[in-house]
């Protein structure tokens, strides 16, 4: 079966991570750790809390003392687009193949931020999926399946790219090809071998 669809998450992948990014630099770096912050982030991912609650969250840690506006900033300078990524996926668009974007996000921050940092960023996918959007995140099967669906590709055709290795085996069990995502040289690699026309 011929591969035809590209399904890229968004952080850790086309763009860097930003709510873990600043949650490493800031928190995890001097020595704290929240068991609560994969959780905040999967209500964040649902769309049952909003950016203010997840500033509202920082601004409580220790040695935090940023006002919410500032905490803001800092938080969206962790935004930055992966340049070299981008141009794998256009050309990927020239050869006729699906590009899907599959992100455990709140849309709030793709109208705030991304889509107004880089407004070539919808243009690089036909397909643009959002947790938030639809009440379900990776890596439940639902999400996976409602992609498919949307884009009318089948499992066996479809590759799957992830930063996360729990959410790339779940792609796994339900038949799409799985890529674990480090940086673009590797994928590019990975591509090549997969011989597409």
């Amino acid at each position: 079966m011929k591969i035809n669809t590209f399904i890229f998450d968004c952080f850790g992948v086309v763009c860097s991570s930003v709510l873990n990014g600043w949650y490493k630099e800031n928190i995890l770096k001097k020595g704290q750790v929240d068991d609560n912050f994969k959780n905040l982030c999967k209500n964040f991912d649902l769309g049952l809390i909003s950016e203010d609650d997840i500033l509202e969250y920082f601004s409580k840690y220790q040695g935090i003392t940023s006002s919410k506006n500032q905490l803001r900033e800092d938080v969206d300078g962790y935004l930055s687009l992966d340049y070299s990524l981008v141009e794998i996926i256009k050309e990927l668009k020239n050869k006729g193949m699906k590009i899907v974007l599959l992100s455990n996000a709140n849309n709030a921050f793709f109208e705030r931020m991304v889509y107004v940092k880089y407004p070539e960023f919808k243009t690089l996918f036909d397909e643009i999926v959002i947790s938030s959007n639809i009440r379900m995140v990776k890596p439940n099967s639902d999400i996976y399946l409602y992609t498919l669906e949307k884009i009318n590709s089948k499992p066996e055709e479809s590759v799957f790219i992830d930063d996360s290795m729990e959410n790339v085996e779940a792609a796994k069990n339900l038949g799409i090809n799985g890529f674990l995502y480090t940086e673009s040289t590797s994928f590019d690699n990975y591509v090549k071998s997969l011989d597409l026309k």
